[in-house]
């Protein structure tokens, strides 16, 4: 993992945090996580930087954690680290002292999924998709999703997605109020751009003390949401069903768990 991998590009107020490994559909290792983490605190920090816009390279928003071999997605502290590295991704948008608009390109899987609707808007390409596989390997939701997820769009649509591991279409997804607009994925970052700038002219105190108050009541929720995923996950993630499940994806397998 380089620097490389997570971009950031300001034009005027509005900058652009870019999650650049097309290769690996955006999947993000620990280095990466992390990376991403603190260019977005160091971003929304910035001073005239008044809105960030995430989105990703290629085809993909992103595609989770990389369980790739390289990616050593694997058990353990490794994996525990990794998802307390995302939950921090995840805070840093909601903690973020100005609006963070998400553009969702491609798909949005895993803590993908979490890293769009922690945003503050959510604008999708007509062409993008949502999907929460996790129990096809073994494991749960994290990233803060068992709580952005109900709050965004109910708890049985979020169990839909958690527990059948539904892929939601852009269209659907709207419907559900999962994101705020879908636009022909040509002039999605034009859009996002174009909506991120509408922010030119605010005071920054007024849109840091503004998200702070509509983020309020949910705040302790999702913190203690986070602390639960991360328990739940960090004993699936040495279990044997996570072990099956991810050799089985890596052969391109179906898994076998026990009855």
């Amino acid at each position: 993992m380089t620097d490389d991998a997570v971009r950031v590009t300001v034009d005027g107020p509005v900058a652009t945090v870019t999650l650049a490994r097309p290769d690996r559909l955006n999947a993000l290792d620990l280095a990466g996580m992390q990376l991403l983490a603190g260019r977005l605190r160091e971003t929304a920090g910035r001073p005239g930087v008044r809105c960030v816009v995430l989105t990703g390279e290629g085809r993909a928003f992103c595609a989770g954690a990389d369980v790739s071999p390289a990616g050593a997605a694997t058990g353990g502290a490794d994996g525990r680290a990794i998802v307390a590295a995302a939950n921090e991704v995840v805070l840093a948008v909601v903690r973020a002292g100005i609006p963070v608009v998400a553009a969702v390109n491609g798909p949005a899987v895993g803590v993908g999924v979490s890293f769009a609707v922690a945003c503050d808007a959510v604008l999708a390409a007509d062409t993008s998709w949502f999907q929460l596989p996790f129990v096809k390997i073994g494991l749960l939701p994290d990233g803060g999703a068992t709580h952005l997820l109900p709050a965004a769009i109910g708890r049985v649509r979020a169990s839909r997605m958690a527990l059948f591991a539904e892929r939601v279409p852009a269209p659907v997804a709207l419907s559900w109020g999962m994101v705020s607009d879908v636009v022909a994925a040509a002039d999605l970052l034009e859009t996002a751009r174009a909506l991120a700038a509408g922010t030119a002219g605010a005071s920054r105190e007024a849109l840091r003390r503004t998200k702070r108050a509509l983020g309020r009541a949910g705040a302790d929720e999702l913190e203690a949401a986070m602390r639960r995923e991360l328990e739940d996950q960090g004993e699936l993630l040495d279990g044997p069903d996570y072990a099956e499940g991810l050799s089985a994806l890596r052969e391109r397998r179906d898994p076998v768990y026990p009855a």
